[in-house]
């Protein structure tokens, strides 16, 4: 390992998000960005790009900031009780350091860190991980099954679909359907909570986002004119009684963006672990309101 100095900790941490192609693990047990967003808009690009991000933190009494300021970038955290170690890597990449994700530690503290420069330690680290804090994480553990079974009940069996339903990655089910109903063209890129989609001339998202209470949200890019249109005329266009519907402002170089968020929370934290007969009614649903924006854009053309 190479030592690195206080001030390079930061730029350290940021090349190790920057850089992750496949995963990305943060051990952080308080995070509080809200005066630094390089390292924020740091981790949404990552997730945006499909980096399959862990992301763990501190479960006590004070990790409601932590959980809400992991949610606000569309990252699930995974609350552990007791966690004080913070480290960072990627799938070639990693620093082990005194800095938590906070704008004052990031800013103002004296950190210290080291950086990981083989292979080995990269592997040494990981097994920590699993063996020390992904153990502790709640998607983690396995259902603990009753002690005196009430009774050997058969379950039904299942049909095609359903085998298909539970077998395949939801985004490969996506994909067919869209690529039925909507646009023969799309691709879907993700993981199991964030799907990037190529559709209709536009890029959108389909994304799982909530801890406690998980919703699904549908967002598509829109212009600066559609986005100040869209309160007006975006009822003529977008009529699911199931979701709610506004505009997410972008800024900064982000695009603005029609968002519908799903009323009913899922049963689930990813779209994998979702019930058959949710896959089975999201499917229409999310074509819909792809559909729904590119006419609400066709529209405003017009």
């Amino acid at each position: 390992m190479k030592l690195i100095q206080s001030h390079e900790v930061p730029s350290k941490l940021l090349d190790v998000i920057l850089s992750a192609q496949k995963e990305l693990v943060i051990v952080s047990p308080y995070v509080n960005l809200t005066y630094t967003k390089s390292v924020s808009n740091a981790l949404v690009a990552a997730r945006n790009r499909g980096v399959q991000i862990a992301f763990y933190i501190r479960e006590d009494q004070n990790s409601a900031v932590s959980k809400e300021q992991v949610q606000s970038m569309g990252i699930m955290p995974r609350p552990i009780p007791n966690l004080h170690a913070k480290l960072y890597y990627n799938e070639t990449a990693g620093i082990l350091t005194s800095l938590n994700l906070l704008s004052s530690s990031i800013g103002n503290s004296i950190e210290i860190g080291a950086q990981l420069e083989t292979p080995e330690e990269l592997a040494e680290l990981r097994r920590f991980v699993e063996q020390f804090i992904a153990p502790f994480d709640p998607e983690s553990l396995p259902a603990i099954s009753p002690s005196k079974p009430t009774s050997a009940a058969v379950p039904a069996p299942m049909s095609r679909e359903e085998r298909e339903f539970a077998e395949q990655e939801f985004g490969a089910i996506l994909a067919d359907y869209l690529a039925s109903h909507v646009d023969r063209r799309c691709s879907i890129e993700g993981n199991p909570k964030h799907l990037s989609i190529r559709a209709l001339g536009n890029t959108f998202s389909v994304n799982i986002e909530g801890y406690s209470s998980p919703k699904l949200i549908v967002q598509g890019i829109l212009s600066s004119a559609e986005a100040d249109r869209f309160p007006i005329k975006s009822a003529k266009h977008f009529r699911l009684q199931d979701f709610d519907y506004s505009v997410k402002r972008g800024g900064k170089g982000y695009y603005d963006q029609a968002q519908a968020v799903r009323k009913a929370t899922l049963s689930a934290g990813t779209f994998n672990k979702l019930s058959y007969a949710e896959k089975k009614q999201l499917l229409p649903h999310i074509a819909e309101i792809l559909t729904a924006t590119r006419n609400f854009k066709d529209d405003y053309r017009n």
